[in-house]
């Protein structure tokens, strides 16, 4: 298993690939701005931002996987709110995340509308 988010399992076997790639990790901090009249602003920070994470995942079925239903699941995640953790490999990446867009590209679709071949580009964001 290279690892998990929610019931999506990332996994390569001689039966099933689903795997992910471009995998970006992003931190950042949070700053006040204080305006001041005649001088330069101050800042003030306040804390960390919640880190976000984007990836992309193949779906293809000559790999064992049904790119509908995992884009229906992915869909699913962002938009009724489901909070999970991610996990790569043994190591869990920050607490929970939560789905806040998925967006899907249809490469290859049967003649009776079947998707054979799609990508998924995913876009988590830290939840506390």
């Amino acid at each position: 298993m290279i690892g998990y988010f929610g019931v999506v399992i990332f996994s390569v076997s001689d039966q099933k690939i689903l795997s992910f790639h471009d995998f970006k990790l992003n931190a950042s901090g949070s700053w006040g701005e204080h305006k001041r009249n005649g001088k330069k602003s101050e800042y003030e920070f306040l804390g960390p931002s919640a880190r976000t994470v984007s990836f992309v995942i193949e779906l293809d079925a000559s790999y064992g996987v049904n790119p509908g239903d995992m884009l229906d699941i992915l869909a699913g995640y962002a938009e009724n709110g489901l909070v999970s953790p991610l996990v790569i490999g043994n190591k869990k990446i920050g607490d929970r995340w939560r789905l806040t867009k998925v967006s899907s590209s249809w490469h290859q679709i049967m003649n009776d509308g079947k998707l054979i071949k799609a990508s998924a580009s995913v876009t988590l964001e830290e939840y506390s």
